[in-house]
C-alpha cells in the first residue's frame, strides 16, 4: 500500500499538490488506484518484447564450490549475512579500503564485481555459470517463454567526483555478470548492458538520462514497426531510489505508446537458507506484475466515459490506448466507431478486421454474450449490402448531436437522412418512370439520368403515398426542406426551440422538454412515415447498440469503485 502511495506521487506532479482541495483529490485517488492495482495484479500476460531492469547490490549472487550462494550486496549489516567478505575469501583476495581504517570505504560490490568478472574470463574460460540472478531468474524464464528478444540492464557508475562510500556500491559490474549469465542461460535473447556517469542520487540528472535513452528507444520502435504493439516490461526493485522512480516515470509517459508492465519481484522467504550453519541466498520464485496505465487508471476513466458518452472515439481511443490490458476490446471498438463519427459509414460495416476479428474474439463473446454477438454479426452482414439500412444507421449521429446540443449539424444530418432515404425510395420504386416526378421541359439528357432535387422527391412521395398538400406531413417535409436551404444558404443556425417548431407549427403534438430523445423520436417518425412498409428497420440501429454497450461497461465500473 505505501509503495503504491509512493509510485502514485511521483508519477503526478508535486505541484499539483499545493492545496488543500487538491490534497483531498489526490488522497481519494490514491484510495482508488491502490483498489484498482488489488484487481489487477493478478492479470496474465500474453507476450513480452523488452524487459529493462535496474541493477542494485543484491540483484546478482554467486554459487560457490561449496553450494552456498552468496550475495554480492550481503555486507553483515541489516541481518544480512557476511558474504561479501566471504566472496573476497574464495578468490584468496584480503579486502582493503578505499582509504584506511574507514568502514564505509572498504571496497564492495564495485570493486568485487569487477574482480568476479574476470575471474570467470580469465580462470573459468568464460564460463559463467556459476552467477545466480537473484531477482530476476524467474521473471527472465516466463519472459522468454512468451518471446521475450531483448534486455537492458541499467547499472550505476557514478564519477570520480563522487566519494567512494557511495561510489564502492556501483552496480555496473553486476550488469556485466548478468549480461553474460543472460546471454549463457537465454541465447536468442540480445542483452544491452548501459551504466552512464551519473551522481546516483540526482534525480534530475538519471531522469535526462533515461529520457535520453527510452525516447530515442521509444521512436525507434514506433518507426519499425508503426503498428506495434511493443510489450514492455520493467523491473526496479532492486535500484537505488532515484533510478527506480525516474525509470518508472519515463516508462509511465509510454503508456499510449506500448503496454508498459511493472514486474515487481518478491522477496523469497527465508531470504536466506541455513545449510550446515551457513547462509545461503534464496532465489525469488514469485512476482507480481502491474500495468503502469493501472495508477492513470482512476484519473482517466472518468475523461474516457465523457468522450464516449459525446461520441468523440477518437479521444477515448487515445485515453483508452493506455488501458488495452484492461479494455482492448472497447479500444478496438472506440476505433472503429470513430470511423462512423467522420461518416465513414461504408468503411465501417466492410471492415473485415471488425467482422472476422472483434466479433469473433473470446473476450467480447465473454462480456457480451454468444447470443448478442451473434445478433451483432448478423446485422453487420445483412446491414453491408442494404443502402437503406446504411442510411437508418446515421440515427446514430443524430442522436450524438442533439445530445451534445448541437441542433445546427443534427438538423443537416436529418435532412441530408431523410432526402438519401426519399431518393432510394424514387431508385427501388422507379418514380421517374412512373411519372411521380416531373422533369423540368429545360433538362434534355435522357430522363434516367435525372437526379432529382429534395423538392422533386417530396411531391414524388406525396403522389406516390396518396398524401395531399394540406397534409401536416407535406407541410413539415418542406418546411424542412425550407430551413434546410436557409442554414445552407444564409448559415442560419438552427436552435432547440426552431426545431421543435417545425413539428408544432404543423400540428404535431410536441413534449416541451429538454431531453434530447424527444426530438430523436419526432425525427424518427418522419423517417418512419416516407419509409417504405417492405423495409424491416430495427428499432436501435447497430451502431447505437455498439456504443451503449461499451458505454454500459464503463459505466457500471464507475459505479461498483464509487461504491467499493
Amino acid at each position: 500500500m505505501a509503495d503504491a502511495l509512493n509510485r502514485l506521487k511521483l508519477l503526478i506532479s508535486i505541484e499539483t499538490l499545493n492545496s488543500l482541495a487538491t490534497l483531498q483529490f489526490f488522497e481519494n485517488t490514491f484510495i482508488q488506484v491502490t483498489k484498482t492495482m488489488a484487481q489487477s495484479s493478478n492479470f496474465k500476460l500474453d507476450r513480452v518484447d523488452t524487459l529493462i531492469i535496474t541493477v542494485g547490490t543484491r540483484q546478482v549472487g554467486w554459487r560457490s564450490s561449496d553450494g552456498i550462494i552468496r550475495c554480492f550486496g550481503a555486507d553483515g549489516d541489516r541481518s544480512h549475512p557476511p558474504h561479501i567478505d566471504q566472496l573476497y575469501e574464495e578468490l584468496k583476495i584480503e579486502r582493503q579500503y578505499y582509504e584506511a581504517d574507514k568502514p564505509a570505504m572498504r571496497w564492495s560490490v564495485r570493486d568485487l564485481g569487477k574482480r568476479y568478472y574476470d575471474h570467470c574470463e580469465e580462470w573459468l574460460g568464460g564460463d559463467f555459470s556459476q552467477v545466480e540472478l537473484l531477482l530476476d531468474h524467474k521473471i527472465i524464464e516466463d519472459s522468454v517463454k512468451l518471446g521475450l528478444k531483448h534486455i537492458i540492464l541499467w547499472a550505476t557508475n557514478q564519477p570520480e567526483t563522487i566519494a567512494w562510500n557511495y561510489r564502492r556500491a556501483d552496480t555496473l559490474w553486476l550488469a556485466q555478470l548478468m549480461k553474460r549469465k543472460i546471454e549463457t542461460t537465454w541465447k536468442e535473447v540480445k542483452v544491452d548492458a548501459i551504466d552512464p556517469m551519473v551522481n546516483a542520487v540526482n534525480r534530475r540528472l538519471i531522469r535526462e538520462e533515461f529520457e535520453k535513452f527510452i525516447l530515442p528507444f521509444a521512436l525507434e520502435t514506433r518507426q519499425s514497426s508503426p503498428q506495434s504493439d511493443l510489450v514492455l516490461l520493467i523491473e526496479n526493485k532492486g535500484a537505488v531510489p532515484a533510478i527506480a522512480e525516474s525509470l518508472e516515470i519515463c516508462a509511465a509517459a509510454l503508456v499510449r505508446e506500448f503496454q508498459v508492465i511493472n514486474a515487481n519481484p518478491k522477496e523469497p522467504n527465508p531470504l536466506y537458507q541455513e545449510i550446515e550453519g551457513l547462509s545461503s541466498a534464496s532465489r525469488s520464485q514469485e512476482y507480481d506484475l502491474v500495468p503502469v496505465s493501472e495508477y492513470f487508471w482512476p484519473l482517466e476513466r472518468s475523461r474516457i466515459i465523457s468522450a464516449w458518452e459525446r461520441g468523440d472515439f477518437k479521444e477515448a481511443q487515445v485515453w483508452l490506448s493506455a488501458h488495452q490490458l484492461r479494455y482492448k476490446y472497447l479500444y478496438q471498438l472506440a476505433g472503429y466507431l470513430s470511423l462512423v463519427s467522420n461518416w465513414e459509414i461504408l468503411k465501417f460495416f466492410n471492415d473485415k478486421d471488425l467482422e472476422n476479428g472483434w466479433l469473433r474474439s473470446r473476450k467480447v463473446e465473454q462480456v457480451a454474450g454468444n447470443e448478442a454477438v451473434q445478433q451483432w454479426r448478423d446485422s453487420l452482414l445483412k446491414i453491408r449490402n442494404n443502402r437503406v439500412l446504411q442510411t437508418w444507421e446515421t440515427i446514430f449521429l443524430i442522436s450524438l448531436e442533439l445530445q451534445q446540443e448541437n441542433y445546427s449539424t443534427a438538423f443537416m444530418q436529418f435532412s441530408q437522412t431523410l432526402e438519401r432515404l426519399l431518393y432510394i425510395r424514387s431508385q427501388q420504386e422507379n418514380w421517374l418512370s412512373l411519372n411521380l416526378i416531373t422533369i423540368p421541359p429545360s433538362f434534355t439528357r435522357p430522363s434516367e439520368s435525372y437526379n432529382p432535387s429534395f423538392k422533386d422527391l417530396i411531391v414524388g412521395w406525396s403522389k406516390k403515398d396518396n398524401i395531399s398538400r394540406n397534409d401536416r406531413w407535406y407541410k413539415i417535409l418542406h418546411e424542412i426542406r425550407n430551413k434546410r436551404n436557409e442554414l445552407i444558404h444564409e448559415a442560419k443556425p438552427m436552435t432547440r426551440s426552431q426545431l421543435r417548431s417545425l413539428w408544432a407549427n404543423n400540428c404535431f403534438p410536441v413534449t416541451i422538454n429538454d431531453d434530447p430523445k424527444i426530438l430523436r423520436q419526432l425525427m424518427l417518425e418522419v423517417f418512419t412515415k416516407i419509409s417504405d412498409q417492405d423495409w424491416e428497420l430495427p428499432q436501435t440501429p447497430l451502431l447505437e447498440q455498439l456504443s451503449q454497450w461499451g458505454l454500459e461497461i464503463l459505466q457500471n465500473e464507475l459505479a461498483q469503485a464509487q461504491l467499493a
